[in-house]
């Protein structure tokens, strides 16, 4: 039975039936029907006792460590082996097999001495050779659950399931589950949550939950279940392409590669600089603009690619009391976040998002674990790629406390003099700038540096020049954008926060989770009458809760809202 009949589908005639299972299989992949954490017959229940990782994960760690020292051998190899020298694949290959035995080994021995246990306080993990140690974890201190699986995790079917309490700092790999299979890991995961739940139950509920963990639960049904679809996930990854990184490691590589051929004497700038802007320069300035273009143009294919196999198989699941978030291709991850623990929520639109109308969720948790693809710490993204329009539908399923806020907040816009004022911070830096850079030219040139070189002293001033008022304009920009689109106000349990220019900011913060606002003013906004409005919630990412150049009278009257009398 083919992939296509199982879904009800019929194979498409004029194509050969290996292709079309091929396909298929990716679009499952990209857009599952279903969690790809989950093992068909469901999770199972969890057995009671000490637990050990599965023993494939010894080979899985073990090869893990080979192949990054493998890689540093590689590279000190690596002068002998372009010189034609065979052997030392040879020696390579007798290396590795040497360093996969030695960490074979240690695998095993950390196999052996790491283990955890499902108790009545809460979860034990237990490690150590010769020192051996104990942590425990109460159920009820357990704020985020993440199961992830990179890639040759995946390829073994194993998972790491990473608890935060709070402190993940202090616990650091000590709260990892390594080496858990599939369905191992969702049943342990809504087990924990389980038990969770009994725990700030009731004294009589609380009492009947250990008799309950005898047996194994029902599987708990998702209240809403939302995914991407494949026109969603190609929005998604196009809208979060940024070539600019990828064009400026372009560029540096462009002008090592020049050092390099100056230094092997092939370019000679310092005696033929001159020869080379006459004869050269009309064929090298569409050779650079063609690059640039070039540059940025694989940057944002690249972007587009990593953000593509980052969003496929997006899905966020609503249970009772807790949210799941699941995403990725290559390496799969998925975040449990109890519901309780949200502190406030964030919507970001890019300067695309902005254009056609659709803005990215997040919700700031309490010390969520930081993200290793440079999201920030306590952020959680809820989705990625939502219509303005139905953002209200989707907080009503997911985060119902949340939902209806921006339609019934009256919001309030900065006054011209925030307008002025933001001008002036973006454009203050530029003469100072400038100065410091006509400053080094000049020390550069007393130091003789830039005598051999001097041909190329006007073009460079030019360059920077020409580059200095782009950032000037782009910057200018973006405080006439932030001022035209910051917006501040509040209903009557929830505090509203716009900022941002080209990247805007939405903060939507219940005031029961503030736990302090402030008022700060410079000695140019006091005479301008305006000041800094400043909140802080639990969660460590406190970006969005500020906002500048807010009126006195206004600002007052947020603090007014905020620590009401009586």
């Amino acid at each position: 039975m083919t992939p296509g009949e199982r879904d009800g589908r019929a194979p498409e005639p004029g194509a050969p039936s290996g292709v079309k299972d091929l396909e298929h299989e990716v679009e499952r992949l990209a857009v599952p029907s279903r969690s790809l954490f989950e093992r068909d017959g469901g999770a199972a229940a969890v057995s009671p006792g000490e637990h050990r990782a599965n023993p494939l994960s010894v080979v899985v760690d073990a090869l893990k460590m080979t192949s990054r020292t493998v890689v540093l051998v590689a590279l000190g190899l690596a002068g002998d082996l372009f010189a034609g020298d065979l052997s030392v694949l040879a020696t390579l290959v007798l290396a590795a097999a040497g360093i996969f035995a030695a960490f074979l080994a240690l695998s095993l021995v950390v196999w052996r001495v790491r283990t955890w246990e499902l108790a009545d306080g809460g979860v034990v993990m237990r490690w150590g050779l010769l020192n051996r140690r104990q942590l425990t974890i109460p159920y009820e201190h357990i704020h985020t659950a993440d199961m992830s699986s990179d890639l040759l995790d995946r390829l073994f079917g194993l998972m790491t399931l990473d608890l935060d309490t709070g402190a993940a700092e202090a616990e650091g790999d000590a709260a990892r589950m390594r080496g858990l299979r599939a369905g191992e890991a969702e049943a342990l995961r809504a087990e924990l949550f389980r038990r969770k739940r009994a725990a700030g139950a009731p004294a009589g509920e609380k009492d009947a939950a250990p008799a309950a963990s005898e047996d194994a639960a029902p599987a708990e049904r998702s209240l809403a279940t939302f995914e991407l679809t494949g026109r969603q996930l190609l929005l998604a990854a196009a809208s979060q392409t940024s070539a600019a990184s990828q064009a400026v490691a372009l560029v540096v590589l462009l002008v090592s590669g020049l050092n390099q051929l100056i230094e092997w004497g092939v370019l000679d700038l310092a005696d033929t600089g001159d020869e080379l802007v006459a004869t050269a320069l009309p064929t090298l300035v569409p050779a650079v603009v063609a690059f640039v273009l070039a540059a940025i143009v694989l940057g944002a294919a690249v972007s587009f690619v990593l953000a593509l196999v980052r969003y496929a198989g997006y899905r966020v699941e609503r249970y009772e009391d807790r949210i799941v978030v699941e995403h990725g291709l290559l390496s799969r991850s998925s975040r449990t976040v109890a519901v309780d623990r949200v502190q406030h929520v964030a919507v970001r639109q890019g300067i695309i998002h902005q254009l056609i109308g659709y803005a990215e969720v997040y919700v700031q948790v309490v010390s969520a674990p930081g993200e290793a693809d440079g999201e920030l710490s306590g952020s959680v993204p809820l989705h990625p790629f939502v219509r303005v329009c139905e953002l209200d539908a989707l907080l009503a399923e997911v985060l119902p406390a949340y939902a209806g806020v921006l339609g019934d907040v009256g919001l309030r816009r900065l006054g011209q003099v925030a307008c002025r004022r933001a001008v002036v911070r973006a454009a203050i830096w530029w003469p100072f700038a400038m100065a410091i850079f006509l400053g080094a030219l000049w020390l550069f040139g007393l130091s003789g540096l830039l005598a051999s070189a001097g041909w190329l002293l006007g073009h460079l001033l030019v360059a920077a020049a020409l580059l200095s008022v782009m950032l000037l304009a782009g910057l200018v920009v973006d405080a006439l954008l932030a001022w035209r689109g910051a917006r501040y106000g509040h209903t009557a349990r929830e505090l509203v926060l716009v900022s941002g220019g080209f990247t805007r900011r939405t903060t939507i913060a219940p005031r029961s989770h503030l736990q302090r606002m402030q008022v700060s003013a410079s000695p140019f906004q006091r005479r301008a009458g305006v000041v800094t409005i400043s909140a802080r919630t639990a969660a460590s990412d406190a970006e969005g809760l500020e906002l500048r150049d807010v009126p006195v009278g206004d600002a007052d009257a947020l603090l007014a809202w905020f620590r009401p009398r009586g």
